[in-house]
Parts: C-alpha cells; structure tokens; sequence
C-alpha cells in the first residue's frame, strides 16, 4: 500500500511538471530532472519497503573529514 501512496505522488509531480519542460523543449534540464527524479524515487520506493537507507550526511562528513582534511564543530 505505502508503494502505491509513493508511486501515486510520483506520478503527479511528473505530470504537474514535465509537460512544461517538454513543451518548452527544455531538454537538458528534462534529462537532469529525471535523472535526479528517478534516483529520489528508486530511495522512496526502498524506504517504502522498509529498506534501511544510509543517511547521505555521513558520507558527507566522510569526504569532508578524509578527502578534504577539513573539521568541524557542530554549533
């Protein structure tokens, strides 16, 4: 059921947006929209499921404490 609720949602933001972008002939813009589109509902879908998705926020501070060799302190 929660599939159904996310793939439901999905689908109308696609409708309420891509007709503009492909009437405008926004092409690249339509390609990084449904690249980044079909990436956050693959994520939806698995959350849906039930999936454990690792939070994005560690990989950042990973790459910001080991590969730029910055820190931080939080407020």
């Amino acid at each position: 059921m929660n599939i159904l609720l996310v793939l439901s949602c999905f689908a109308g933001v696609a409708a309420l947006d891509l007709p503009a972008m492909i009437k405008g002939k926004l092409w690249r813009e339509l390609f990084i929209y449904s690249a980044i589109f079909l990436l956050v509902l693959a994520l939806a879908v698995l959350v849906a499921q039930g999936v454990k998705v690792p939070s994005p926020i560690k990989a950042a501070q990973a790459f910001y404490r080991d590969v730029l060799h910055l820190s931080f302190k939080p407020s």
